[in-house]
């Protein structure tokens, strides 16, 4: 947890202090602060921060206060980001095979280590998982520096920090197709062209799906659903409520929304025998209506997706290395214009906003 704040005046930072955007009160906004560089203990690695994400679902949610995330009011301030990618900076005792200079992205989910889950690779799914940036005692990157377990860190070569950035959610639509039926030459529908969906879409095609159609809404038609095409998607389709026209049913559907009214339409929008993967959010109040019979009755699955495994990371990197994912990126803006850059994320510019403190 980041220390009781010495001084607001960002252009006081001497060589052991770093700027940071931190969430200070229980309302709308974060503020710019200056506060301690943290040093790497044992197993642990300082990084630069070069590009750090602004997820829809999580720092966007925290910046405007949303109802589902004022749980963190006890425990402000408090420095979030868990999407991140930079370069080692220093290293801590007892780390071994990484130098300062090589540039990384993180996981930034931190299993327990010992439970069935953690010894199976499934630390997403640890009942005691702690995540970089948003657990309330793991600083995030939302900074200059952040420090992180070297075991989270994975070297990505000559791709950039957007990239870097990118692979987090790459990693986890991996993960969706890696727990999933999916076969090359499957069908693949794919609700909501979201940084999640445009994840899923980047990995279905690279995974050899014969066809790919993203699902948006009117609001996705000038901007989002012709990236799609761009990312290979063969068709693009807007729905309103759970409606959509589609040339066949998938044999896949992802629904990377987390929109009710999409939960509808993967259950009639998939063949008899097909899988729904369920990767999307839901942030609101209310549970989420499924018509289980009609699932039964037509033996469509329902395959619930959170977290990766260092295997999706290691397919992500190699799919990132050979896609061009400059569609999906941005954009992007100094840590200084953080609020140009949320008010971007509100107005859905882009794919992945990030900033680059």
């Amino acid at each position: 947890m980041v220390s009781l704040l010495v001084s607001a005046d960002v252009t006081l930072n001497t060589a052991d202090r770093m700027t940071a955007l931190l969430k200070t009160q229980p309302e709308s906004g974060m503020e710019l602060e200056s506060v301690p560089i943290p040093e790497p203990g044992p197993g642990e690695v300082r990084i630069r921060v070069e590009s750090v994400g602004i997820d829809g679902g999580a720092e966007a949610l925290i910046y405007d206060w949303h109802e589902s995330k004022r749980h963190y009011a006890d425990r402000l301030p408090q420095l979030f980001g868990h999407e991140f990618a930079g370069m080692i900076n220093a290293i801590g005792p007892d780390v071994d095979g990484l130098e300062a200079g090589a540039r990384v992205a993180v996981e930034p989910v931190l299993g327990c280590g010992h439970c069935r889950f953690c010894r199976s690779g499934s630390f997403g799914i640890c009942p005691d998982r702690r995540i970089v940036g948003l657990h309330p005692d793991l600083d995030g990157a939302l900074a200059e520096y952040a420090v992180v377990p070297q075991e989270r860190l994975y070297p990505i070569g000559s791709l950039s920090a957007d990239e870097g950035v990118f692979l987090e959610l790459l990693g986890l639509a991996v993960h969706g197709i890696e727990r999933s039926e999916f076969e090359p030459g499957d069908s693949v529908a794919i609700s909501g062209p979201g940084s999640v969906g445009i994840a899923a879409l980047v990995a279905t095609v690279a995974g050899g799906a014969s066809s790919v159609t993203v699902i948006g809404t009117e609001d996705d038609r000038q901007d989002r659903l012709p990236l799609a095409r761009e990312l290979g998607a063969t068709r693009t389709v807007t729905a309103e409520n759970s409606e959509v026209e589609l040339d066949e049913e998938a044999d896949v559907f992802v629904e990377a929304s987390g929109h009710p009214d999409a939960v509808s339409l993967a259950s009639s929008a998939t063949r008899r025998s097909g899988e729904i993967v369920q990767i999307g959010i839901f942030h609101g109040s209310e549970t989420v209506p499924v018509d289980l019979t009609r699932l039964v009755r037509r033996g469509v699955s329902i395959t619930t997706v959170y977290g990766r495994r260092d295997s999706s990371w290691r397919r992500a990197i190699a799919i990132a290395e050979n896609t061009d994912l400059s569609p999906a990126l941005g954009p992007s803006f100094p840590l200084a214009e953080y609020e140009r850059a949320f008010d971007a994320t509100r107005r859905r510019e882009g794919i992945k906003i990030t900033l680059h403190p």
